[in-house]
């Protein structure tokens, strides 16, 4: 090795150990913290940072965000997403002026966060850059609704049983701010913590590479965490974000990109008249099975095609319209 070559060398190891230090650091921090649920997401924060899967989140991100030819909607097309369309309606449209010259959290650039994440993670699962029925699924499936009003439960309540979207939640929304300091410091500790785990994962010295994207990334995730804590805040009837807030909206984003989102798919009312739907058979009812009696309530746009004949106890399973038959 030459002499430029061992300079390099020590200078990334220089790197390397500043940045163990920074997290070393705000981890003690944190934890020294009394937020309720914080210690949990400290706990997942290393559990993705071991596991590789927030390596890969970064790495779809990479690939998807950047694709070419993928077919997109027209401005009149994702209009008809009601949470896209109350946003525009009633927010901000969000950039530098909203940023700098007035005091909102929460925008409709802010709110389109929610979806560029569902994509990611659908690119996670699929293995594949999204095609045209995926971008339905992700956009008209309501997982976006599910993450707003369940949070971290998104995956565990029902459609139906979520309150409608409307402007007056928007526009309580528009007016969420940070309580006190000490939200807005929890938050503020937990963006230089994910800042250094993203920095360690792409490995200090090769971050130069991605340094403009990863740039992106960063200001994409801290978006979508600030919207879904404004989202817990107005779910609770408050205009103040508090650092608990802050702490479910972690634990949303963790638990969203540890989600299998391609089994949400595209509710067939909400997608009539878009070009290039073809229009999937509504079916509703349940998949029950013959032999242990457990049975899955269809999920609006699934078909019993979508899944095995065979329950996980070995049973056949078998379509019925409702638990009587």
């Amino acid at each position: 090795m030459g002499f430029a070559e061992k300079i390099e060398k020590m200078a990334d190891d220089k790197e390397r150990e500043r940045g163990r230090r920074d997290i070393v650091s705000l981890f003690f921090y944190l934890e020294n913290c009394d937020v309720k649920g914080l210690d949990e997401v400290l706990t997942e924060i290393k559990d993705l940072w071991e596991s590789g899967l927030y390596e890969k989140l970064i790495n779809a991100f990479k690939i998807e965000a950047y694709a070419k030819g993928k077919r997109s909607f027209t401005e009149d097309e994702l209009l008809k997403v009601r949470v896209v369309r109350l946003a525009r309606e009633n927010l901000r449209v969000g950039g530098l002026f909203t940023t700098i010259f007035t005091k909102s959290m929460i925008a409709v650039k802010t709110i389109l966060m929610i979806y560029s994440f569902i994509e990611y993670t659908y690119y996670m699962f699929s293995g594949r850059s999204s095609q045209w029925d995926d971008a339905l699924n992700i956009y008209f499936s309501g997982l976006d609704e599910r993450l707003i009003f369940a949070l971290d439960r998104f995956d565990e309540v029902e459609l139906e049983d979520l309150p409608e979207p409307t402007p007056e939640y928007f526009k309580m929304l528009r007016k969420a701010r940070w309580k006190d300091k000490r939200a807005k410091k929890t938050y503020d500790k937990l963006t230089e913590l994910m800042q250094e785990t993203t920095n360690s994962v792409l490995d200090y010295p090769d971050l130069n590479k991605w340094i403009k994207r990863i740039s992106t990334y960063k200001a994409m995730e801290d978006l979508f965490i600030r919207t879904i804590a404004g989202c817990s805040a107005v779910n609770d009837g408050r205009l103040e974000i508090e650092a608990e807030d802050v702490v479910r909206a972690y634990k949303t984003f963790f638990k969203l990109i540890e989600t299998d989102v391609t089994k949400y798919k595209a509710i067939p009312e909400r997608v009539q008249g878009i070009d290039g739907y073809h229009g999937n058979v509504k079916h509703e009812g349940y998949l029950v099975c013959e032999s242990c009696g457990g049975y899955y309530k269809l999920q609006p746009g699934e078909s019993p095609d979508d899944f095995s004949d065979t329950c996980e106890c070995g049973g056949e399973l078998v379509y019925k319209t409702n638990l009587e038959e």
